[in-house]
């Protein structure tokens, strides 16, 4: 009974590869949606000065400067998240604006019209502070 228990229960466990390539689909992922979302902050629909005026809404000291510092670094930051370079310090930048973010989106819409996303992105760097890039990338190479 002992040993069905355990079976049942480490039935996922595929050892450390699967381990490092889902850090590494995971890095992937999470780069690209800091990526589309720095897009939009700086180039898309938002823009910078739309960015600036939501910043400047919430409060923000310096909206403008702060909106493009947020979306060049994240424009900047999302390809290191990509290719693993810095990354612990990438996440460690990223979770300074998520926080930021999550407090912002919830005052503006609530925990489920918003705040949600930068939060869970919160969550995802703090994941990759911790356990860095994984073996599949340019920190480990260093």
């Amino acid at each position: 009974m002992g040993e069905a228990i355990s079976y049942f229960i480490n039935f996922f466990d595929l050892g450390q590869t699967a381990i490092d390539i889902s850090l590494l689909i995971f890095r992937l992922i999470m780069a690209w949606i800091f990526w589309v979302h720095a897009w939009y902050k700086s180039f898309g629909g938002q823009g910078f000065i739309g960015s600036g005026d939501r910043f400047k809404f919430h409060g923000i000291p310096f909206p403008y400067a702060m909106a493009y510092f947020v979306s060049i670094s994240q424009l900047i930051g999302a390809p290191l998240l990509f290719l693993g370079f810095l990354t612990r310090w990438v996440a460690l930048l990223f979770m300074c604006e998520m926080i930021v973010g999550t407090y912002c989106k919830y005052k503006e819409d609530g925990w489920f019209n918003g705040a949600d996303l930068p939060f869970s992105c919160l969550g995802a760097m703090l994941l990759l502070m911790f356990l860095g890039a994984g073996p599949y990338s340019l920190d480990a190479l260093f």
